[in-house]
């Protein structure tokens, strides 16, 4: 997510979401909605293995985009920096669920959203 959809995510304006077909999908949480993908040569789901972060070093350059579902930015939670611990898409994403899977841009959420067929996407049962 760009800095003007985050913007917009945050006042509340409510961009549309692409095509299911057209869009790429966060690692992180299956969320079909991605502008851009996560990392320049990670590829459709579903993935067998990320293995651990950071994922620069598997699938290239990071977006930096933030997912509008998890909340995961890629490129700064798997590498954060000097004196922090990056944290994997399992760890993160477990960490969401048991938060209560709060929508980062809660407006965005279709009415008819399924964790359960979210995750799917991505070759995770719950």
């Amino acid at each position: 997510m760009n800095l003007m959809m985050r913007v917009k995510c945050m006042a509340g304006d409510t961009p549309l979401l692409p095509r299911e077909g057209d869009a790429h999908c966060c690692p992180c949480c299956g969320f079909p909605g991605l502008e851009w993908p996560a990392y320049k040569n990670l590829g459709p789901p579903p993935w067998k293995s990320h293995g651990e972060p950071p994922y620069c070093q598997r699938y290239g350059d990071a977006s930096y985009d933030v997912c509008e579902c998890c909340g995961y930015e890629f490129g700064f939670e798997d590498n954060p920096g000097l004196g922090c611990q990056p944290i994997s898409f399992r760890d993160y994403r477990t960490q969401w669920i048991a938060e209560g899977c709060e929508w980062f841009c809660g407006d965005r959420r279709p009415p008819y959203w399924s964790l359960r067929e979210q995750l799917k996407r991505i070759g995770v049962d719950i």
